[in-house]
């Protein structure tokens, strides 16, 4: 008898599904319509609970505003009876209760009442300020424009300008360091991450920097490359990741050394997070451009995810069952499996 060995064409369907479907079985999910302002970033104090801060374009003498999620950023309300003269450009939650928020013209503001009311905080500078890090309720750093890096030892009472505090004048004549990210992992141990510009050669490098005495002293890691570094973020003491412009990825496992990872993009990076030593994500782009990189091998590959055509700036995760993006126009994204 004649046995066939033709394939049957629903088995070459199910291989054809196999090998063209995506090797992440979550998706995204956009919670927030276009709103009235940017969300330059975003941090959740539980799963539900949420604070998004940023930029109104309509309220041009307070356009700094806080958005407030209570129900895991499916809705946003801006925060009652808040609103700043500078833009907020980054905010970090160190429990249930304290928070800060950072921005433009040297602003600082603070909360102990878990986001019901915020209060400025003096930073003596007027420079831009980018990122900040908590280690406790007492001792935080600040990282900003100008080489400026700040530190208070009391919850922000008081604030201490360990380097910089100057107007950045980078992008004219004088040599200077622009801290995008800032990320310490104990009260001694932090790095800060952004580029060196220097107009006195017409150059300019990727700076990633380090202490491990408090901020008194910092060594420069290099990674012999000229991108601008965004963000980074560590898991551990040792174990960490920063991304950049051109797509550009570094990790670290010793804290000391760098190494450049293929992102298999050339799109801007602007924000990473993980939630294990393997598993991450890598958002950004630009106008037009939504990027979305997902690694589940930390960092050596990376499948895109990415959704729609605004771009993120900034991504936030509690868990692989948690993580959000906020976005330009208020555009908040949830990842769910």
């Amino acid at each position: 008898m004649n046995v066939s060995k033709t394939v049957p064409f629903i088995t070459i369907l199910a291989i054809w599904l196999v090998v063209l479907t995506p090797s992440w079985s979550g998706q995204w999910e956009t919670l927030q319509p276009v709103g009235d302002f940017d969300f330059f970033s975003v941090a959740f104090i539980s799963t539900t609970e949420g604070f998004a801060v940023g930029s109104d374009p309509f309220e041009y003498e307070k356009p700094g505003a806080i958005g407030h999620t209570t129900d895991g950023g499916k809705t946003w309300k801006k925060v009652d009876n808040v609103a700043f003269e500078s833009d907020l450009k980054s905010v970090f939650f160190l429990d249930d209760k304290n928070g800060w928020a950072v921005g433009a013209n040297g602003l600082i503001v603070a909360t102990d009442d878990g986001g019901k009311t915020w209060e400025p905080q003096t930073s003596k500078v007027g420079n831009g300020l980018s990122c900040v890090s908590f280690v406790d309720t007492k001792i935080g750093y600040i990282g900003g424009e100008g080489e400026t890096i700040l530190k208070t030892t009391n919850g922000g009472r008081t604030w201490k300008v360990l380097t910089g505090g100057q107007t950045a004048s980078g992008f004219g004549d004088d040599d200077t360091s622009v801290f995008s990210a800032i990320h310490f992992t104990d009260a001694n141990t932090g790095y800060v991450a952004g580029v060196r510009i220097t107009p006195s050669n017409q150059g300019q490098e990727t700076l990633i920097q380090k202490t491990t005495d408090g901020g008194k002293t910092w060594l420069k890691q290099p990674t012999n490359t000229e991108d601008i570094l965004e963000d980074m973020y560590f898991i551990n003491e040792t174990t960490g990741w920063a991304v950049g412009e051109n797509g550009v990825i570094f990790t670290t496992t010793d804290g000391n050394s760098w190494k450049a990872l293929d992102s298999g993009s050339e799109e801007k990076l602007r924000s990473v997070r993980f939630v294990s030593a393997n598993t991450g994500w890598a958002v950004g782009g630009d106008m037009g451009v939504n990027v979305i990189l997902h690694t589940e091998d930390g960092g050596t590959t990376w499948t895109d995810q990415s959704s729609g055509k605004l771009f993120a700036y900034d991504v936030f995760s509690i868990d692989t069952n948690n993580v959000w993006i906020a976005g330009q126009n208020a555009i908040i994204m949830k990842y769910t499996k």
